[in-house]
């Protein structure tokens, strides 16, 4: 007898590694036939050395040619019906919709994952109306449909996507606690770091003017910004603006890395003024290491920062907010910023712990395949 096949489906390798290597992982442990269906970048080795089969496909990300899609719906199809998978998870919006086509083209079960609505719902108009009708017609058969805070889960209820019945949320992509683990800072300046794509969504025009405002009290700060520039999205900084940032002395860029955890480790506090995220990856990350963290009211952040507690929360679009927030960061002193990374530490082991979501995901699949036999 073979073993029961799940695949999982997104828009990025890297990605699929870097959110969800201990699920992968967890999932071949407990006995299941993983495969992984992602384009090629730069992780594929990442996820081959998991052990994971993983079969290429192509996904027109940004795109808006439905042609492209069309030809994204009838690839998966064609895999789905080759490989007989018994479930399938689907993730990001163009293997969420075209994906869970598929497989109900192909009557395979699967659950698809909201992992954040982005540009195109934080900027209203013809397309997220478009992309609405896209996510009802798609998501007809799902099993569940996951998200990862209740705003997200709440819009779809309103706009009547999916029942409330099928709507579940989840905490997150679970975080290796282990990995992102406390560790002492080596440097001896205060800094306050951004960690993220560079895009205007990502508030980093309201860092950038924060900045500005903090830096003529507070010379002796270091202001940085981690992250990758050119990004495909119309939200995305120009390169040119970056330099500008650099050259008046602004910001120290300190380029992308794959090591994100040193670079938490060497920063006082993680700022993100973000107009809306799914759930922040970087502040999952912070608050596991022991960093207090500055972050907008809104969806995304508000579920891992308790005001207060383990960090402060702004105002989002409000650089006023975000400046005060961070001064007061900065005016708290070592002793508070360690209670504060403390109380965010408990909160990460207490409910995002990728072994809590593991344990979800196989709780699910038990109910699912169970029904199927």
């Amino acid at each position: 007898m073979r073993n029961v096949k799940l695949a999982f489906v997104g828009n990025s390798a890297v990605t699929m590694y870097n959110f969800r290597a201990s699920l992968l992982a967890d999932m071949m442990q407990k006995g299941y036939d993983v495969t992984v269906l992602v384009p090629v970048d730069t992780d594929l080795a990442a996820l081959n050395s998991i052990g994971v089969k993983v079969i290429p496909i192509r996904v027109d990300c940004r795109g808006t040619n439905p042609r492209n899609d069309m030809a994204l719906l009838w690839q998966l199809v064609k895999i789905y019906r080759q490989e007989q998978f018994d479930f399938i998870f689907h993730y990001t919006i163009k293997p969420v919709i075209y994906g869970s086509m598929a497989a109900t083209i192909t009557k395979t079960p699967y659950i698809s994952v909201v992992t954040g609505l982005g540009y195109t719902f934080i900027h209203n108009g013809l397309l997220k109306k478009a992309t609405i009708s896209l996510y009802k017609l798609a998501l007809k058969k799902a099993k569940e449909v996951w998200f990862l805070n209740e705003d997200d889960k709440n819009v779809f209820l309103e706009e009547r996507v999916v029942s409330v019945q099928k709507a579940f949320v989840l905490n997150g992509e679970g975080i290796n606690t282990e990995f992102f683990h406390p560790q002492p800072k080596k440097k001896e300046f205060f800094s306050f770091i951004f960690i993220g794509r560079i895009l205007w969504d990502k508030g980093i025009g309201e860092y950038i003017d924060a900045v500005r405002l903090l830096k003529k009290r507070y010379p002796e700060i270091r202001f940085q910004i981690l992250g990758p520039l050119g990004a495909e999205n119309p939200a995305a900084v120009a390169p040119e603006d970056m330099r500008a940032w650099v050259n008046d002395g602004i910001v120290d860029y300190l380029g992308e890395t794959k090591n994100v955890a040193s670079y938490i480790a060497n920063c006082d506090c993680v700022v993100l003024p973000s107009y809306r995220e799914g759930l922040s990856r970087i502040l999952l990350e912070a608050a596991s290491m022991e960093r207090p963290i500055v972050a907008t009211d809104v969806s995304g952040c508000r579920e891992i920062v308790e005001d207060g507690v383990n960090g402060y929360l702004c105002k989002p679009h409000d650089v006023e907010s975000l400046s005060a927030c961070m001064e007061r960061m900065y005016l708290l002193g070592n002793e508070g910023r360690a209670a504060m990374g403390k109380a965010g530490r408990n909160k990460m082991l207490k409910t995002f712990d990728d072994r809590i979501i593991n344990a979800i995901y196989n709780e699910k699949l038990k109910k699912y395949l169970g029904e199927s036999k």
